[in-house]
């Protein structure tokens, strides 16, 4: 039943892999190094060389198959945002719709869309967040500055 993908040559499949458990990967090394002429009954380092290099063939086609799947969310992401800001543009033109419906725009308050996760680009045509880039100025009136600390020549008696 064993599938083999690797060739039998023991040395140069027991370099350490990281889809293997550290002890495993210590096995290995012993059947390469000091176990390499030993055979058990179904066991022996090429047969084991060649699970080894199965493990990485599988590992690496995880590897693949994540970074499809990370880029598909990505794309996913970039599409309910998109969803998301023609829905809120969508609600606003409606709320102006309905204003004089009084029922219409009952249901059109109902509906609690999220805020948006990103801010819009300068390219996008709607901006949803109501903040500026520019920091906001203090409120208030300026503190008054006191007035310079005296010296130890300004404040000692008689020392001219």
């Amino acid at each position: 039943m064993e599938k083999c993908l690797a060739e039998d040559r023991a040395d140069c499949m027991f370099r350490s892999m990281t889809a293997m458990h550290p002890a495993v990967q210590a096995l290995l090394d012993l059947f390469g190094t000091s176990l390499a002429d030993v055979r058990f009954a179904d066991v022996d380092a090429p047969s084991l060389a060649r699970c080894a290099a199965e493990v990485e063939v599988a590992a690496q086609a995880e590897a693949v198959a994540r970074s499809a799947l990370d880029a598909a969310h990505l794309v996913l992401q970039e599409r309910q945002e998109a969803l998301l800001q023609r829905a809120q543009r969508a609600l606003a033109y409606a709320r102006v719709y309905a204003e004089g419906d009084s029922a219409l725009s009952a249901s059109l308050e109902a509906i609690g869309l999220p805020r948006a996760t990103r801010r819009a680009t300068v390219g996008d045509a709607l901006v949803l967040s109501a903040t500026s880039e520019t920091s906001p100025r203090p409120r208030g009136r300026p503190r008054k500055r006191r007035a310079a600390e005296p010296t130890l020549e300004m404040s000692m008696p008689g020392a001219e």
